[in-house]
């Protein structure tokens, strides 16, 4: 059986992103598994050991690198999936075509909007914080 990517160069960046999510979270995944496996007595055993170079392989290690492979085949599954692979692609095409990006002045000006929007409601949350801190020192004579 030949495998063949479904509307193979189309969509690629949004694909690749998809399965590079899938990839990244398997790859996190066996790191996490690895550190619980440590505490694990039966993990730091050696299972395996490789013939010349005595490099003893454990558990913790097999059972670890093993959880790769359902994450990967998930990340090949979704990307040529034809259901999943359809919609990425029009979604990659609308963004590129459809989308009207702003300016490098609007994206600075909106910037610039909503810093100072930021800076007055935290000024304004300190404010109340205050006013408030200090009836409530009133009221409870703290």
């Amino acid at each position: 059986m030949i495998f063949r990517l479904y509307k193979e160069g189309q969509g690629t960046w949004a694909r690749g992103t998809i399965a590079g999510v899938v990839g990244l979270t398997g790859i996190m995944a066996c790191m996490k598994a690895y550190e619980k496996l440590q505490e694990a007595d039966w993990a730091q055993s050696a299972l395996i050991t490789v013939p010349f170079f005595n490099w003893a392989i454990k558990g913790d290690v097999v059972v670890a690198g093993l959880m790769i492979i359902p994450f990967g085949w998930l990340g090949i599954w979704l990307y040529n999936h034809k259901k999943m692979s359809d919609f990425l692609i029009e979604t990659e095409a609308e963004l590129r075509t459809k989308v009207t990006w702003p300016t490098r002045k609007e994206a600075m000006n909106n910037s610039v909007v909503v810093v100072l929007t930021s800076i007055l409601i935290g000024a304004w949350v300190f404010l109340a914080d205050i006013v408030l801190q200090f009836l409530s020192q009133q009221v409870y004579e703290i």
